[in-house]
């Protein structure tokens, strides 16, 4: 977790949130979506995953934070699943 000290940035703590309840919401959107939705639809909110994904992951990167396993893995997982169902 980021805490206050000398280096703290409100700003870049306020965009990390914001990127990682975008991924939150991403993957409680395609969870809901597996039970009722097209495959086609699936595919769509994938992607908007992945994309929350390597966002949140790029700003890790940009304060040089480590990426944790599970979110490496996860991005992995749906580069993999690309266009497939």
């Amino acid at each position: 977790m980021l805490e206050a000290g000398p280096e703290f940035d409100p700003g870049r703590h306020q965009r990390l949130t914001s990127l990682l309840s975008d991924v939150l919401a991403a993957r409680r959107q395609l969870e809901r979506a597996r039970h009722d939705q097209r495959l086609v639809e699936q595919q769509v909110l994938r992607k908007q995953l992945l994309d929350a994904l390597e966002a949140y992951a790029d700003a890790l990167a940009l304060v040089g934070a480590p990426l944790p396993p599970r979110l490496r893995t996860e991005i992995d997982l749906y580069r993999g699943l690309g266009g497939r169902g």
